[in-house]
């Protein structure tokens, strides 16, 4: 509620001008991270990217959110770990040794 609070004193000659801005500029400032993921995710693969965005969406509005956020910030930080050093899993990135 302390957002539409916020937008309330704003005058009303620009105030759906400031609101989409200040909305747009809040959004992009704390999910930028995950926007610059969910763009090629989205290109690669359609179902990996509809998990990303239904956690992000949980994230957001169940009230275990913080928690939830916290245990996939891990699980991803040890995937990540896991991927530098297990070819199995990323197998498309495997240098393939065969001669053309």
């Amino acid at each position: 509620m302390a957002q539409p609070m916020r937008y309330a004193s704003y005058r009303p000659r620009m105030r759906d001008l400031r609101v989409g801005l200040h909305h747009g500029a809040y959004c992009v400032g704390c999910c930028w991270a995950l926007m610059v993921v969910l763009v090629p995710l989205g290109v690669m693969n359609i179902a990996a990217m509809a998990g990303l965005a239904a956690l992000i969406f949980l994230e957001k509005f169940w009230y275990r959110g913080p928690q939830l956020a916290r245990v996939a910030g891990v699980a991803f930080l040890t995937l990540a770990v896991l991927a530098l050093f297990q070819d199995w899993l990323l197998p498309g990135l495997q240098s393939s040794m065969t001669p053309m």
